[in-house]
């Protein structure tokens, strides 16, 4: 007889006290043919997956599967009607994802104790050679960890460290790597878990490999109480917590270049800045990462030295550099994520030094705000008759250089106002 179940994470997250998101079902003892000819629309490829005919809520019927290669879809799968829910339950990964709720009595179905390790924020593997069989689960572990906030028992540990010290990771394609690495990054994630994690277990090698070197790199105690680079990348990551994907991608790149500093001038980075930017491209071509990701990664990494010394500056580079981080004073928003960064910069360490002065972090943004505040909206009309009508006599290098004094003097003029 068919029963049908929600199961995964809809369920996790009612026992966690969280807003549940889409309900996945799994379907016990029925054939393709039936759920047919009761109306669901087939949509899984791989194995069968349906569409309420109604609700447009995601069928699968319970399965087996049985590994045949080394990728994270070589599997062929048996999903006849004799496929228990215990069976369904026992080739997932994780006991809080192996949960199934029976909708019609409301009795959670629970056979691997998933209540109990989501009460104590556990990550625990259900069978282990099952779970052995996908690559990709390694980086799920660290993702959940991240995304959950929970913790990876010791003996699931050892086998994500067994998995990776097999060289399974590289059997994964870089759309699945992203995939996994953006859901770490999402806004409310504990991101730092995803890729200490990772690091704890050597799983930074190949994918990661910019991040990797920063493990070992040391750093100056007066500028960073950690006195390491990595520890400081996931302090940093930790500020911006609720913030999105976006700027976590840039404040996790943005010290790239430290891992390459030649020896002789360590623990100083002298020039790791420009160093980075190559890093950045590399990793972001990796994992094929959307051109944003990329560009706003690189625009952090290029400034990010110099924004602490922004009051300082003469007022024509402040002008440069407010333009650079909003794109021309065009756009607010690019601006404002730039200042999330340089907060998380700013105040990422393990124990504050008497370099983070609340003061002085306060001063730089309000300055770089007065500058974008005046110069956006303003254009070439925005300007003298006389200003434009010299600058309508010039092309070019000539033009672009009278505009930008002229611009400057228009910026100089409203901040003596």
């Amino acid at each position: 007889m068919m029963k049908k179940y929600i199961i995964g994470g809809y369920v996790r997250d009612i026992l966690r006290g969280v807003p549940p998101h889409d309900k996945d079902f799994v379907v016990v003892g029925a054939s393709v043919e039936e759920m047919l000819s009761l109306g669901y629309k087939r949509v899984g490829k791989e194995f069968p997956v349906f569409l309420h005919p109604q609700t447009r809520d995601e069928y699968t019927l319970a399965r087996r599967e049985k590994k045949t290669g080394d990728k994270h879809t070589d599997f062929v799968f048996n999903f006849a009607p004799d496929v228990s829910l215990y069976d369904d339950c026992l080739r997932r990964d994780f006991t809080c994802n192996a949960l199934a709720l029976d909708e019609t009595t409301g009795e959670i179905i629970d056979y691997f104790n998933g209540r109990q390790d989501i009460e104590n924020k556990i990550i625990r593997i259900i069978d282990e050679q099952n779970f052995k069989t996908d690559p990709l689960r390694i980086l799920r572990a660290y993702r959940f960890a991240a995304v959950l906030d929970f913790d990876i028992e010791p003996r699931t540990k050892e086998i994500l460290h067994q998995m990776v010290a097999a060289g399974m990771l590289k059997h994964l394609t870089a759309e699945r790597v992203w995939k996994e690495t953006r859901r770490a990054l999402q806004k409310g994630a504990n991101s730092a878990k995803f890729f200490a994690g990772l690091a704890e277990i050597g799983g930074l090698h190949g994918w990661f490999s910019e991040l990797e070197k920063l493990v070992e790199t040391p750093e100056i105690q007066k500028y960073h109480q950690s006195e390491n680079t990595f520890k400081h990348i996931m302090c940093a990551l930790t500020m911006v917590r609720e913030d999105d994907d976006l700027i976590k991608w840039a404040v996790l790149n943005h010290d790239n270049g430290k891992g390459t500093t030649p020896l002789e001038i360590l623990p100083h980075h002298n020039g790791h800045e420009t160093r980075g930017l190559q890093l950045i491209e590399q990793i972001s071509s990796r994992l094929k990462t959307p051109k944003e990701y990329c560009n706003f990664a690189l625009l952090f990494c290029r400034e990010h030295m110099r924004v602490g010394k922004f009051n300082n500056m003469r007022l024509s580079k402040q002008y440069d550099m407010v333009s650079s981080i909003s794109d021309n004073f065009r756009n607010r928003k690019l601006l404002e994520m730039f200042l999330r960064c340089f907060y998380a910069d700013y105040y990422g360490e393990t124990k504050l030094n008497e370099y983070c002065n609340d003061a002085d972090f306060q001063a730089i943004c309000a300055a770089i705000t007065e500058i974008y505040d005046i110069m956006e909206g303003i254009t070439l009309k925005s300007l003298s008759e006389t200003c434009q009508q010299n600058l309508a006599r010039l092309k070019g290098k000539e033009f672009g250089q009278l505009y930008r004094e002229y611009m400057l003097k228009y910026l100089q003029d409203k901040l003596k106002k």
